[in-house]
């Protein structure tokens, strides 16, 4: 079945690119891992390896099924885009590193959707998410050595966190496979 192309006017009205639903879908998703995310840095004592493991390794599950549940270009960017709002307006954060992961994840989206998209190829969500992750701890990492270039030293700890933050993600990607897989058991998302 061929897809009708949608008009900017069509676009411009909301039609088309995500239903209510979805929209609703991948807010909830979002603040629920901005949610245990804080839940976990307040549990585990605030920013400590495994806290910071702990954190990525939930958002990384979440990202898997809401992409297995919207499987849709631009969901990702979205998520992403919700977290960092609802990061900026609870705690302040995020302010410097918003452009970062703007860039990483529409890079990764527009590399998706030319291999064929989510909906087409639905095992590109782990590497969607890989690599979005990867490529914003990059950018960010170039963008703290511009801050610290006089001392680099200080570049070490802001690698420290960004590789066991990236080893949360990681590790989130299994269990975000396991979860997804359950739920298409119980019935909770169709393919």
């Amino acid at each position: 079945m061929a897809t009708k192309k949608l008009t900017w006017n069509e676009i411009w009205n909301g039609r088309g690119l995500f239903e209510t639903r979805e929209l609703v879908t991948i807010g909830l998703f979002s603040a629920a891992a901005k949610a245990s995310s804080i839940m976990l840095a307040l549990i585990g004592g605030g920013m400590n390896p495994l806290t910071l493991i702990l954190k990525s390794a939930v958002q990384s599950a979440l990202l898997v099924v809401l992409l297995a549940k919207v499987p849709k270009s631009g969901t990702l960017t979205l998520s992403n885009a919700i977290g960092m709002l609802l990061s900026f307006l609870l705690m302040g954060q995020h302010v410097i590193s918003f452009p970062a992961v703007l860039l990483g994840t529409i890079t990764v989206e527009l590399l998706a959707h030319f291999l064929g998209g989510l909906a087409r190829r639905p095992w590109l969500a782990i590497p969607m998410i890989a690599s979005s992750e990867l490529l914003v701890r990059v950018i960010n990492v170039g963008v703290s050595y511009l801050g610290v270039r006089e001392q680099p030293g200080l570049l070490a700890m802001v690698l420290i966190v960004s590789a066991f933050s990236y080893l949360g993600i990681l590790l989130g990607l299994a269990g975000g496979l396991k979860m997804t897989k359950e739920l298409r058991r119980a019935g909770l998302i169709q393919d």
